[in-house]
């Protein structure tokens, strides 16, 4: 499997669409994000935070940390998403949205310590994880990348 930055490199020399990033977020913000949600994430997803901040084909962008603003409010920022999805999808506290598209899809990384780490789908109509789509955040960028180039 590539690492992060060979699959960014990648994704930014051949992606068919255009490729947009936040902007690496810092360790500080990663902190500041990891308390306010009461979660831990899992190294390989902070590596991906730490050299983009977010971000990837534009459309189809994974959640962030917009400009080292944890806070901000908008769509794309994981807290942001995160919290939206708590609050109206009744999304468990143990979930991370890494992937969040017309109040339809979400896509979140578990940080319980059954699943920790694991890309899963949570269905937000029937407000249940309906499965696992990856076992890392790694597995699943590796795969967001090759559908995208």
């Amino acid at each position: 499997m590539d690492s992060i930055n060979a699959l960014i490199n990648k994704l930014n020399d051949n992606a068919i669409d255009e490729v947009y990033w936040l902007g690496s977020a810092n360790r500080e913000s990663i902190t500041t994000l990891k308390d306010a949600l009461s979660i831990d994430l899992p190294s390989d997803f902070m590596s991906f935070l730490s050299i983009t901040g977010g971000g990837g084909v534009v459309g189809e962008e994974i959640s962030g940390i917009v400009n080292n603003d944890v806070f901000i409010e908008s769509g794309g920022s994981i807290y942001y998403d995160t919290m939206n999805c708590r609050k109206d999808f009744e999304l468990p506290l143990h979930l991370c949205v890494i992937y969040f598209k017309d109040d339809d899809v979400c896509w979140c990384i578990d940080c319980s310590d059954y699943k920790y780490g694991s890309v899963i789908n949570y269905d937000l109509f029937s407000k249940k994880i309906t499965g696992i789509l990856h076992p890392s955040f790694m597995s699943f960028f590796n795969e967001y990348v090759e559908l995208r180039v």
